[in-house]
């Protein structure tokens, strides 16, 4: 997937060749703009690619008579310097720190040029002309290089090249927009101009003093072998003939993102045809590659006969079509399509408890709250009296018949119990006892609890109680105490 992107972004860089550049400088009268205007009597440069805008305006250009070769303020045909391009460098803006000064600060492009004819250029082997590492360009006219095939800063006397090392300051907005053609190095170059003289700065570096001009307005070379100097520029010749004129209206104007042989247009019909139509065809060829290359393995694996079978049930399925007829497959989507679509079934909140009748969420969320509750048992009971069992047990109390407590005394036995040390085990009634309740019949005996509290019996609630009559006289009955004690006899009283 990746790589399929790259490759896309790939073709459509090609959509911007000649579309992309260094970073210039503005034309205008701002801040990090620069503006120029040249005429007869005097030369104005306006630059706001220092830390302020400055203007000078004390100064001439400076050109050269075409017959004669001689320079002068009074002539208007510009120098010319043809050479090979060798490096170029462009500012948006100069710095004191580095190094900047004076008319500095108007110089928009450098470039180092080696001179020689524009013949001998192009006739020149590809890669054999001279190569500059550049390693520093604060200062316009002093680049700083390192190895290389040329060392700029070792050009001396006995050095076997001449160089141009050139300030070049636009003189319309159209040159100062063609100046980013000087980007592509290694070409023929020839660029046109005038020198800078300045009234009050004699000879200071980069201005016109002592220079000398050939016959054809070419620049001459000193026996330093380099002349560094700043020039005003009306025009630049490139390769093939394409020209930067002050006016734009050449008839080989170079055009910002121009394209060599096809130009702009030629270049954007070559990309739409060639790049575009290009990978279509290519899509749709490897396209039928892969499906041939299917259906020789088809043969491969079915063989002749398989193949003729399929070829039949094409055909078959075809003339079943044109007949009306659908196959079951069909079928079964128009059905499904036109089936209603039932709505899903709610799912229950909560399935049935266990016991049914019971919900013991309910009775537990019903319940009411609260903290006095009775235990039985004591401390290690783990059965809770809860207030709905104290109202039963009330409830059960009011409709029940009087205690044993209540029989008169009278008809209890008056036999003394004789006074033994063995246990003792009567009906009486104890604390423990208390709960008990009697229907109405007493009950013939009565046995010993041992263990505990007696349980009690669940009563169900009715929702209106029936009126009970006085309960009838019953016959008393003894209630005779027994003794379970051992046959003893006893000898001694004296307790």
């Amino acid at each position: 997937m990746r790589r399929g992107r790259l490759a896309v972004y790939l073709v459509l860089s090609m959509a911007l060749a000649g579309c992309l550049g260094p970073t210039t400088a503005s034309w205008g009268k701002g801040g990090g703009e620069i503006h120029v205007e040249v005429t007869e009597d005097s030369t104005v440069i306006r630059t706001g690619l220092g830390p302020d805008v400055q203007t000078f305006d004390d100064l001439q250009a400076v050109g050269c008579a075409s017959e004669s070769g001689e320079l002068g303020t009074n002539t208007t045909t510009p120098l010319r310097f043809p050479g090979y391009l060798a490096s170029s460098n462009f500012y948006s803006s100069h710095s004191a720190l580095g190094g900047a000064n004076g008319l500095d600060y108007a110089v928009s492009t450098s470039v180092a040029i080696q001179s020689m004819s524009l013949d001998a250029v192009k006739t020149m082997p590809e890669g054999e002309g001279p190569r500059v590492e550049v390693k520093n360009w604060d200062m316009p006219l002093n680049p700083e290089t390192g190895s290389g095939t040329v060392d700029l800063d070792e050009i001396d006397r006995d050095s076997d090249s001449q160089w141009y090392i050139l300030g070049l300051i636009p003189t319309s907005e159209n040159i100062h927009d063609g100046m980013v053609s000087l980007a592509e190095w290694h070409q023929p170059v020839s660029i046109s101009g005038y020198l800078v003289q300045g009234n009050s700065t004699g000879n200071a570096p980069g201005y016109y003093n002592s220079q000398t001009a050939e016959s054809d307005c070419r620049l001459s070379i000193g026996t330093s072998n380099s002349e560094r100097i700043f020039v005003l520029v009306t025009s630049i010749e490139l390769k093939n003939g394409a020209v930067v004129s002050s006016d734009g209206e050449s008839e080989n104007e170079w055009v910002y993102g121009d394209v060599p042989v096809f130009g702009r247009a030629g270049f954007i019909l070559f990309f739409l045809v060639v790049g575009v139509g290009g990978s279509v065809g290519a899509f749709i060829l490897s396209k039928m590659f892969v499906l041939q290359g299917a259906k020789s393995t088809m043969k491969t694996l079915l063989g002749k006969s398989g193949m003729d079978a399929i070829k039949q049930v094409k055909k078959d399925v075809k003339s079943a079509k044109s007949a009306g007829l659908s196959s079951p497959s069909d079928r079964k989507k128009e059905m499904r399509k036109q089936a209603p679509k039932a709505a899903p079934e709610k799912k229950k909140k909560s399935s049935e408890p266990a016991l049914a009748g019971f919900d013991l969420d309910s009775v537990l969320s019903s319940a009411p709250s609260t903290s006095q509750n009775s235990e039985f048992g004591g401390k290690g009971s783990s059965v809770v009296m809860t207030e709905e069992s104290k109202q039963m047990d009330r409830e059960l109390k009011e409709q029940s018949p009087e205690p044993v407590s209540s029989v008169p005394s009278s008809i209890r036995s008056t036999v003394p119990p004789r006074q033994t040390s063995s246990n003792v085990s009567s009906s009486v009634s104890t604390p423990s006892q208390a709960s008990e309740h009697y229907s109405s019949s007493a009950p013939a005996s009565t046995k010993k609890s041992t263990k505990g509290p007696p349980k009690r019996k669940t009563v169900r609630k009715r929702k209106a109680a029936v009126k009970q009559s006085e309960p009838e006289e019953q016959p008393q009955q003894s209630v005779r105490e027994t003794y379970s004690e051992p046959e003893e006899e006893f000898s001694d009283f004296s307790f």
